[in-house]
């Protein structure tokens, strides 16, 4: 009788916090970006003067079958100015039915950049939908610019594009007909492969001028 009391206790305290958990407010947060990281996003080597970063947020708590609204606002403490650098959908974006992820797709402009970057920090706001999720990933900083940026996992590019130099940077957005994203997608792995090769039969025949470090740019690695 004793176990079946105590069967019955634990049951019973097992089930109430299901319920305390499936009635939490669910919580929202940037999932690839933390407040130390940045996205850049640079026109330095695109034609068009506009373009659109999608900066993603995912939802801690089940799908449910209604549209969501997830809140945010641009920080005070942003360098970059609003309908000059950067413009925002409404202050609000849909995480659709059925889904947990959404994207916040921030519009941003080649405009005024001749003194330096820029930053837009984009904090998500709790709303009657969602409170904020993890600390640390309620901010995300997108700086724009129009100078080239190396990307930070260049340590794994250097296996297929060798060193880095801004003159190789170039070519490689030349050759391949895009930047390099803000992280690595690893998707991307074969593609970088493919496109390293290219990149250093290219420069097997014909050596590019770095006006930066005043040498030239050869295929001096071996491409996998």
């Amino acid at each position: 009788m004793l176990v079946v009391a105590l069967c019955g206790a634990f049951m019973t305290s097992c089930s109430e916090n299901e319920r305390l958990v499936f009635h939490e407010k669910p919580c929202v947060y940037f999932n690839s970006v933390t407040e130390t990281d940045s996205i850049p996003y640079s026109f330095a080597a695109v034609i068009q003067d506009t373009a659109t970063v999608n900066v993603p947020v995912e939802i801690i708590g089940e799908a449910v079958n209604e549209d969501r609204a997830v809140a945010f606002q641009a920080d005070p403490a942003s360098t970059a100015k609003a309908g000059t650098h950067y413009d925002l959908p409404a202050a609000e974006v849909k995480v659709p039915a059925g889904k947990v992820v959404a994207q916040i797709p921030v519009k941003v402009y080649n405009k005024d950049l001749e003194a330096g970057d820029v930053a837009l920090l984009l904090r998500l706001v709790p709303n009657s939908n969602f409170d904020l999720g993890y600390a640390g990933r309620q901010v995300a900083r997108i700086v724009i610019t129009n100078k080239l940026v190396k990307p930070s996992y260049w340590n794994i590019l250097s296996i297929y594009y060798g060193a880095y130099s801004k003159a190789k940077h170039r070519l490689c957005i030349q050759i391949q007909g895009f930047d390099f994203g803000p992280k690595l997608d690893y998707k991307m792995i074969q593609t970088y492969m493919s496109y390293g090769r290219l990149v250093y039969n290219y420069l097997l025949k014909t050596p590019v001028w770095d006006e930066e470090t005043k040498q030239w740019i050869t295929a001096d690695w071996s491409p996998l």
